[in-house]
């Protein structure tokens, strides 16, 4: 199975880098195992031209952008609010295609010292249908959750200039 992961993998996140969905990718060694390709790391830079650091772990069958929402603290009410955000993607109500069927894969975030990172783990999907819907997931992150609602998150993190939208 690793050998396969892997290149799957890097060619969805290539395919959105040539689609231009990305704005730069690159990917980093694959680190091994006795059985093989076991991590390996990508970079993407993407949103508000940020450099995201994304790490597919096939032992654990995650994917997951480390440090995503930086400066965001635990007993934070944005963060409370990005957590009830990020269960409502698993909803039978949303759309098909907006929504992580929970069967599939599984979105969480974890908070450590202020720092947010964001994993899906993948249930009986697989690779393909987590690494498609954990971009998606990001981008929904990014337009809907913080544009729509926490402009001035993006405005502190120095991400947003105000005088370009």
């Amino acid at each position: 199975m690793g050998i396969r992961v892997l290149p799957l993998v890097a060619g969805i996140l290539e395919e959105y880098a040539q689609r231009g969905v990305f704005r730069g990718f690159s990917h980093g060694l694959a680190a091994g195992g006795e059985a093989g390709f076991k991590k390996a790391g990508f970079k993407i830079v993407w949103h508000y031209d940020r450099e995201m650091d994304l790490t597919l772990d096939e032992r654990s069958k995650t994917l997951t952008f480390t440090a995503l929402l930086p400066a965001l603290p635990a007993r934070s009410a944005m963060y409370r609010e990005f957590k009830e955000f990020l269960e409502s993607r698993h909803s039978p109500e949303l759309l098909e295609h907006r929504r992580i069927d929970p069967k599939k894969a599984h979105a969480t975030c974890r908070n450590s010292k202020g720092s947010v990172s964001l994993t899906l783990t993948v249930r009986a999907g697989g690779f393909e249908y987590g690494t498609r819907k954990l971009v998606n997931l990001v981008d929904e992150i990014f337009k809907d959750f913080l544009f729509d609602h926490h402009q001035d998150y993006l405005v502190e993190r120095h991400w947003l200039d105000l005088d370009r939208y």
